[in-house]
């Protein structure tokens, strides 16, 4: 039989429910407009202007050192040729070719090459045992024209980037450039030369940004943006691409839905004054029904206790609610504290009295073992932190098994309430195994131990030990023996196992393997 919630807990709930009411009611309401504002774009049309013409002229200077390498006093000589392509950067391969094979072979020199491509080699015709890796065609025609340029670029689709010079009528260089690395390098100069000349578009306020071709930003003002920019100025050269991209500023204007509003508030004021009003009636009912109580049987000393102190710290927090709030909250979760307790006690009075009706009875369900062990723990945490008792847990239980869970939390709850009664500190070792069908589980603590001579006594019902009665130490005397009926009922046992401190009890019940619990729910 479950509870039914309290007065407070259901005013709660509902004033809660109002509130999510009204939350929603002003989330559905409210509307967001973003708004695009033009900005002024000129410093960065004046900018792109000036990266434009300083990629032309790096593109000049370039192709002017370049004809410088392919002019060097004898390109027939690999040393000379390697050292002179150093000097430069993004130079792959260096390539002396000759018109007519009679006049010498061709002398390929390779300069650099990226970790993993194999480097393209330029002919005039690919020979049937070549042994160039990968050949590529350049025409003769062209680079041999009498009335045509004596340098110049080779710029052909699947082809790579090649410059040429020619030496004489028989002989020309070409020079594989690496495209990856003169951008790269050209990148870097430009995010160096243009950082006082970029000045003029921060005034603006961005976002703006100067961008390489993989994305990276050399240059750049205001927040980073991932939305597509409002405007984009590419920028090309032989020498790489990259693009001034730049955003207008959005603005948000946020406007509220009347008639939504207006349904939310109402409603949230409507469950508002039901919640206070079922509150009254629960509240009138329950004083109706604390008048109507009364005990028809005599209750023991030890149900009396938690009761007294109940009823102690009420009235001491009642006092304390104005004054000292905290102390008030302190005497309150007393109260729960002694609650718990109090129940304990009930239930097992309840237990003892169906085990002498023979009306105890077990019922296995899916439950994780782990799960109980912890739910127990937490309704002692407060007692065991002001008896300065710290809980250990070892042990996997986070499998399904099939046993009585709620057996078994009553079980382990009159463990550990003789801990909390006669162990005056220490930590309490809670131990577990699951395995061959089996839950094993064993409570140890560092108190004064039991005699020898009481091992089988202390389960015997009303029974307790006189040396075992420390000062403000309480009890029915039931806890062990219904712990014992409850692992007898399941079909398990519960021992005091030998220990050389403290007590250490062992309790082992039938545990099969259940299937997994959302597949239980699912079914």
């Amino acid at each position: 039989m479950t509870s039914s919630p309290s007065p407070r807990a259901i005013l709660l709930l509902l004033l809660g429910l109002a509130a999510v009411v009204l939350a929603g009611g002003l989330r559905l309401a409210r509307t967001e407009e973003s708004v695009r504002v033009d900005r002024d774009r000129e410093a960065l049309q004046r900018f792109s202007g000036e990266l434009q013409g300083e990629l032309q002229r790096l593109e000049a200077l370039y192709e002017n050192h370049l004809a410088r390498v392919a002019r060097i006093p004898r390109p027939n000589d690999a040393f000379e040729a390697r050292r002179a392509a150093e000097r430069i950067v993004g130079v792959r391969q260096f390539s002396l070719l000759h018109l007519d094979p009679k006049d010498g072979a061709d002398l390929h020199v390779l300069i650099s090459a990226p970790a993993g491509e194999r480097t393209p080699v330029p002919v005039f015709e690919i020979a049937r045992n070549h042994t160039a890796a990968v050949p590529v065609l350049v025409s003769p025609e062209r680079l041999f024209n009498r009335d045509g340029e004596w340098s110049g670029w080779i710029e052909e689709p699947g082809k790579p980037l090649m410059f040429w010079q020619r030496i004489d009528s028989k002989e020309v260089v070409v020079l594989l450039i690496d495209e990856r690395a003169v951008e790269m390098a050209v990148g870097q100069w430009l995010k160096q030369w243009g950082e006082s000349r970029f000045s003029p578009v921060r005034v603006s306020g961005g976002p703006d940004q100067l961008r390489a071709r993989n994305g990276e930003s050399l240059l750049a003002e205001g927040a980073a943006q991932t939305e597509r920019p409002d405007l984009l100025l590419p920028l090309r050269s032989r020498l790489g691409t990259w693009d001034l991209a730049s955003w207008d500023v959005r603005e948000t204007h946020v406007h509220y839905d009347t008639a939504t509003l207006a349904t939310s508030g109402a409603l949230a004021v409507f469950v508002a004054s039901l919640a206070v009003l079922i509150f009254g009636q629960q509240r009138r009912a329950a004083a109706l029904a604390a008048q109507r109580v009364s005990f028809v049987n005599r209750v023991s000393h030890e149900l009396r206790t938690p009761l007294t102190n109940i009823l102690l710290n009420l009235d001491l927090a009642t006092e304390a609610l104005e004054d000292a709030p905290r102390d008030a909250t302190r005497r309150l979760d007393l109260v729960q504290e002694e609650a718990r307790r109090l129940g304990r006690l009930i239930d097992n009075v309840l237990t003892f009295s169906r085990h002498e009706q023979g009306k105890l009875r077990a019922e296995a369900r899916a439950c994780v073992p782990a799960s109980v062990i912890a739910a127990v723990v937490e309704q002692f945490a407060p007692s065991f932190q002001r008896r300065a008792l710290e809980v250990r847990s070892t042990g996997d239980l986070s499998a399904p098994c099939l046993l009585d869970a709620d057996a078994l939390a009553q079980v382990l709850a009159n463990l550990l309430s003789n801990v909390e009664k006669y162990v005056p500190g220490g930590v309490v070792e809670i131990a577990g195994t699951l395995g061959d069908g089996a839950l094993t589980v064993t409570v140890a603590d560092q108190g004064p131990g039991i005699p020898a001579e009481a091992t089988e006594r202390i389960f015997r019902p009303f029974e307790r030990l006189d040396s075992r009665v420390n000062e403000g130490a309480s009890g029915t005397g039931l806890g062990l023996a219904i712990a014992r009926d409850l692992a007898t009922t399941m079909g398990g046992t519960l021992r005091l196992r030998p220990s050389a401190r403290g007590a250490c009890f062992e309790l082992r019940v039938p545990a099969p393997p259940a299937a997994p619990l959302k597949s239980i729910s699912a079914a």
